[in-house]
């Protein structure tokens, strides 16, 4: 298990390809998207299984406040493939902001699908 601050996250460092555990792991051209789970204990979890090996990896986001979702059905996808996903910025009260109050930064996750999660996470576990 490895635990990411979201202050320790580099701003728009794509989160989809990224070094997790020492190794490089590409979830957007080698693994499945086959799970999400929101629980009202403020986590998100985004399953991700390996399209050759069957490994699942889950990333499991900390004090979760959902600002956006576009979720709808697709008859030809299976499962999803994560197209993007970073810590970025965002406007609040004409201000742009990286961080709220609390310390939590802002996530964007895109699937090539085209869903889309945008909310405040103070950070992620990487569970595999």
């Amino acid at each position: 298990m490895k635990v990411l601050k979201a202050r320790d996250i580099e701003l728009f460092k794509n989160l989809s390809q990224y070094e997790y555990f020492d190794k490089w792991i590409d979830f957007h051209n080698n693994y499945d998207c086959v799970k999400i789970i929101l629980k009202n204990n403020g986590f998100l979890s985004l399953w991700f299984k390996g399209i050759e090996e069957g490994d699942i990896i889950k990333l499991k986001f900390m004090d979760v406040q959902i600002k956006k979702i576009e979720f709808f059905n697709i008859n030809t996808a299976e499962n999803l493939t994560i197209d993007n996903m970073y810590r970025g910025k965002v406007i609040r009260e004409e201000k742009l902001l990286e961080f709220n109050a609390e310390g939590s930064g802002y996530f964007y996750v895109e699937f090539e699908e085209g869903q889309k999660i945008e909310f405040w996470s103070n950070g992620v576990v990487v569970d595999a």
